[in-house]
């Protein structure tokens, strides 16, 4: 079994800005020295992640996840680690000319899943689909439907359009041919089976959409009617190990990148749209899979964005569909929203296709609604404004919405706009708004000190106050700060430099004294071996041959502290000592706990010696420099 050179994984690491490999799933901002974000990995509103590009690794503050790219790219999309190596790779544009063999032994690797299998099938069914989409007199049918809906052939090959015959077995025959695991194929949900054990395929006469996970992996299929009423319209792959529609927006990974650089998502309705609005040139747009939008979608959006743009049909059950997103978008997950309201009625792909990109860009930019904006219109649609009772229902609901700005500007805004329309003075307006508005606490203003020990992070979820979260290499019980403090210390020295490590070691094993907490107790011991191994310090190269996620956390952790470079012996001796102390604050409590035992047991001789005990050690630790 061929590995990757050691030297090749440095070059590939070093070729590539962890920044723009994590900016590719989370939104990130500049913060300093560093670029900040809300953590892929935990959910939180306030955001604790971090990215250093001086040091190439990331670190959440949460959760305690940390490690370099290749680990980023492990956790997120569940890479062994020579994918992510390949990965990588590719993005830099580099060559990786090994054989690698699917039993490499290389650090975090493991055979193909049968996950990738599933998507690797689903590949092969796309290729196909869109084969006889474009290639056949079977497809041509289907084809001249999408060519006179306005598609371009350009359109259907960029998006893999296909066709699914009415046959029964055409995908199946296929797969069989090239002996893939039908089995695994009707798990995957491209084939099902019958009562009597025959295996089929799932889509028969429809036009098929290949769906992409936020990875970008092929992992089900929309089958759209197009010739006949029999049906459902949509025939989405069902729930599977790779396909749930809760995670996953049409276009999100082909998107992403779009979104980031208008700092914006266009949310939209179906399929159609999402391709009309990039011939539109507005390639930000994704679509839920014929579902209302999920937690699982808020999240990923929130991943690289803070401003949603809903653009949904313009019927009633559009409409409702963008008051139930923008209330959950805006007021449940605080987000910048917009709402796009298209002339007649009209879905974004007809009326891209009717009236041309430039009337719909024109919209996008100029004509978007604000949420409040949008919401005041939400509220008059079942209500006769004629009619009195109506009228100051409506007033009740616009005062209420309008309380909940935060500027005064907009407050008056919208204030001049309800004057304007039912002729009431602004005295009275702001008058009645005074009786409507509640005055909620802000989310800093709870009870109680801050938190002071290491290990807690805050974090505001719902209306209790704070919620803290523990992350990982929370203080151990019973140590105290400065011993801890001495220990992350000497462990970044050593991290940073062999001869610190060296020096360090030496009075570590002068003093005969060890690091307390477990986690860095192993993590001196990894030490040990890679310098014994003859490698210069590296905590990237380190982190690559970590097997244990705690220790690579505590890796990234050690390596976003800020120390001072210019240390001598004589501070290394200092932190030393602390650790010498600390043990020995320790060894007391020990014993004065078993002091405490003896004394209520009546155990005279036992007591004596404990106390004298006691007396020595904090003779010792008087002793003990500070």
């Amino acid at each position: 079994m061929q590995r990757i050179p050691e030297e090749k994984i440095d070059e590939i690491r070093s070729q590539v800005d962890i920044v723009d490999v994590v900016g590719n799933y989370v939104q990130l901002k500049k913060q300093g020295r560093n670029y900040t974000g809300l953590c892929p990995f935990h959910g939180e509103k306030t955001p604790s992640f971090s990215v250093s590009p001086e040091k190439q690794i990331f670190h959440c503050f949460g959760c305690g996840k940390g490690g370099n790219v290749f680990s980023f790219l492990m956790q997120i999309d569940g890479l062994s680690f020579v994918e992510s190596v390949k990965k990588v790779a590719d993005l830099a544009h580099i060559p990786l000319d090994v054989a690698i063999s699917k039993g490499d032994s290389a650090p975090g690797n493991k055979p193909d899943s049968q996950e990738s299998k599933m998507i690797e099938i689903h590949q092969l069914a796309s290729k196909l689909y869109h084969y006889l989409l474009m290639e056949t007199e079977e497809g041509q049918e289907a084809l001249q439907y999408l060519l006179d809906r306005g598609m371009s052939e350009q359109e259907l090959d960029h998006f893999e359009i296909g066709f699914a015959p009415a046959h029964a077995s055409t995908v199946t025959t296929f797969l069989k041919k090239r002996e893939v695991d039908l089995a695994l194929a009707v798990e995957s949900g491209l084939l099902t089976e019958r009562d009597d054990g025959e295996v089929v395929d799932r889509f028969r006469n429809r036009i098929m959409f290949p769906i992409k996970n936020d990875r970008g992996q092929l992992v089900g299929f929309s089958g759209r009617l197009f010739n006949q009423e029999d049906g459902p319209k949509y025939l989405n792959s069902p729930e599977t190990p790779i396909f749930n529609k809760r995670n996953i927006l049409y276009h999100f990974s082909d998107a992403r990148q779009e979104i980031r650089k208008k700092e914006e998502i266009l949310l939209l309705e179906g399929y159609m749209d999402v391709i009309s609005s990039v011939s539109a040139t507005f390639s930000n747009g994704v679509a839920s899979m014929g579902t209302s939008l999920t937690e699982e979608h808020v999240q990923m959006i929130r991943r690289v964005t803070n401003r949603a743009i809903i653009c949904y049909d313009g019927d009633r059950a559009g409409i409702e569909a963008s008051f139930k997103a923008g209330t959950m978008l805006a007021e449940q997950h605080r987000l910048e929203v917009f709402v796009l309201q298209l002339p007649n009625g009209k879905d974004p792909d007809d009326f891209i296709r009717s009236e041309g990109a430039e009337k719909f860009a024109e919209i996008y930019t100029h004509q978007r609604l604000t949420w409040t904006a949008f919401k005041l219109q939400f509220f008059k649609r079942n209500r006769n404004l004629q009619n009195e009772t109506d009228k100051i229902a409506y007033l009740g609901e616009a005062l209420a919405e309008i309380g909940k700005l935060d500027q005064a500007v907009e407050r008056e805004l919208y204030l001049k706009q309800l004057g304007s329309e039912f002729d009431l003075s602004m005295e009275a307006l702001k008058q009645q708004l005074q009786q409507t508005v509640v005055v909620k606490p802000k989310p800093h203003d709870y009870g109680g000190p801050p938190p002071e020990s290491y290990g807690e992070y805050p974090s505001y979820e719902g209306d209790g106050g704070p919620v803290y979260e523990q992350f990982s290499f929370a203080q151990p019980s019973g140590v105290p700060s400065a011993g801890l403090t001495s220990e992350k210390r000497l462990l970044k020295y050593m991290l940073e430099d062999r001869d610190a490590f060296i020096q360090i070691r030496n009075l570590l094993e002068e003093h005969q004294t060890d690091f307390y907490h477990d986690n860095y107790k192993a993590l001196y011991t990894h030490l040990i071996g890679f310098y014994a191994s003859g490698n210069d310090a590296n905590p990237l190269a380190l982190m690559d041959q970590l097997k244990d996620d705690m220790a690579r956390n505590l890796v990234s952790e050690l390596e976003m502290m800020t120390v001072n470079t210019d240390v001598s012996i004589e501070e290394y001796q200092d932190y030393v000592q602390s650790l010498t102390k600390s043990s020995i604050e320790r060894d007391i409590k020990e014993k004065e706990q078993a002091l405490l035992t003896a004394t209520q047991q009546g155990d005279i001789p036992a007591a004596l010696e404990l106390a004298r005990t006691i007396t020595t050690m904090r003779a010792t630790m008087k002793n003990t420099p500070n």
